[in-house]
């Protein structure tokens, strides 16, 4: 019971924080066909309503993206108001408890109003930055070639062979013969369908093959090919169609560099902003002095990275190792798993691109340069199952990893 209602208050909250963006209209402004809920002269609007529900989590929408479901919604919004207004008559506010809540609740949403005006719009870059950015990094901002195939799968390379025969000879149709005789049962109905992928992509049907899907990227359209061997038996493959690689317009990337830019600054930004107003005041940072009495080696801070207990934890570490340490051995270690750190588990390409191309740039005749250029020449593709920097090196250079 404690749970349910748990969770009751949680989505409460949630549509309480997605409405504040949404227009309220006064009862006399509104008509009862465009309303969901009211209380005096607080109402609640459909369309508010079906914005707060566009909003929530999938499994939530589902719950309440039907009649009885938004009825249900509009009630708890309904219910959320009486209580505010009795709260208000019962003085709630100036319970002790209350009046901490309030307070801190009003010191986070200042702090936040801070940040967001004197903090990130200092980190946000100008058009003209945005627009530097784009020209100078062209490679990184061009969308990958699309395709779209479909094959008859056997386990026997014969029984394709006498089917592209027939297909070839007879005249027979490949989506017909796809749909009769594939033993793909994920695209059988659909004559062989595997939708559209990109190189090193999922394929319907087939997964994650190297194999089929580098074979397939080298076809020639609208023929026929294969028998084709590959992890799990033979395909006659004909490829459909393909859209060449294509660089992509600035104004279709350029929230998602100011975005990068902006993270990258924020932190500049801040630094610069606190440091001008700590003048104003009598503050230390006594963890700070302490911790600066304190001289970590490259090993220990390479150690104390690699044990971080989040990705941009761990990041911030690793690059802390490069720039009080740049000429260690650790070094190089360090800054390539700064861009694995970005691939692999924040999925930022534009990030570990860059960090990479420096391991490259900085050091590049340090052991994990090959194993740089191979993360470079592999960001679009699915990476393998890496224990950790070793393992990886020793794949790079084609040894067994342990």
């Amino acid at each position: 019971m404690m749970k349910r209602l748990v969770l009751l208050m949680l989505l409460v909250f949630v549509g309480a924080a997605l409405m504040q963006g949404c227009e309220r209209k006064k009862a006399e402004l509104a008509t009862e066909e465009e309303l969901a809920a009211s209380v005096e002269d607080w109402t609640l609007t459909k369309e508010a309503l079906f914005d707060i529900i566009s909003k929530l989590p999938e499994a939530q929408k589902r719950k309440y993206d039907t009649p009885a479901g938004r009825a249900d919604l509009a009630d708890r919004f309904m219910s959320e108001e009486l209580f505010y207004r009795e709260a208000l008559k019962d003085n709630l506010a100036s319970k002790d408890w209350v009046k901490k809540q309030i307070d801190e609740a009003t010191r986070g949403i200042l702090v936040a109003a801070y940040f967001k005006e004197k903090v990130e719009a200092k980190a946000r870059p100008s058009d003209e930055e945005l627009r530097e950015y784009y020209d100078s990094h062209l490679d990184v901002y061009v969308s990958l070639p699309v395709a779209r195939a479909q094959h008859i799968f056997s386990k026997s390379k014969e029984k394709l062979d006498d089917i592209k025969r027939q297909i070839e000879e007879g005249g027979e149709k490949m989506t017909t013969m796809a749909h009769n005789y594939s033993e793909d049962p994920l695209t059988q109905a659909e004559g062989g369908d595997l939708g559209y992928f990109n190189p090193g992509g999922y394929m319907r049907g087939v997964g994650f093959s190297p194999v089929l899907n580098d074979t397939i990227f080298k076809m020639e359209p609208a023929v026929i090919h294969g028998p084709i061997k590959w992890e799990k038996g033979y395909s006659l493959v004909r490829v459909n169609e393909i859209k060449p690689a294509e660089q992509q317009p600035f104004d279709d990337v350029k929230a998602k560099i100011s975005d990068l830019l902006t993270k990258e600054r924020l932190q500049q930004a801040r630094n610069e902003v606190v440091g001008k107003i700590r003048k104003n005041y009598d503050c230390r940072n006594f963890m700070d002095e302490y911790y600066r009495t304190i001289q970590r080696s490259p090993e220990e801070l390479f150690e104390f990275a690699q044990a971080a207990n989040t990705p941009s934890e761990r990041i911030k570490a690793f690059e802390e190792v490069v720039e009080k340490f740049p000429d260690d051995k650790h070094a190089p270690q360090a800054l390539f798993m700064v861009g694995f750190v970005y691939l692999e588990e924040m999925k930022d390409k534009v990030s570990a691109n860059r960090a990479f191309n420096k391991v490259l740039t900085r050091y590049p005749d340090s052991d994990v340069a090959e194993s740089a250029r191979w993360m470079l020449d592999n960001l679009d593709k699915p990476l393998p199952d890496f224990q950790d920097i070793e393992d990886l090196k020793a794949k790079t250079s084609g040894k067994s990893g342990k």
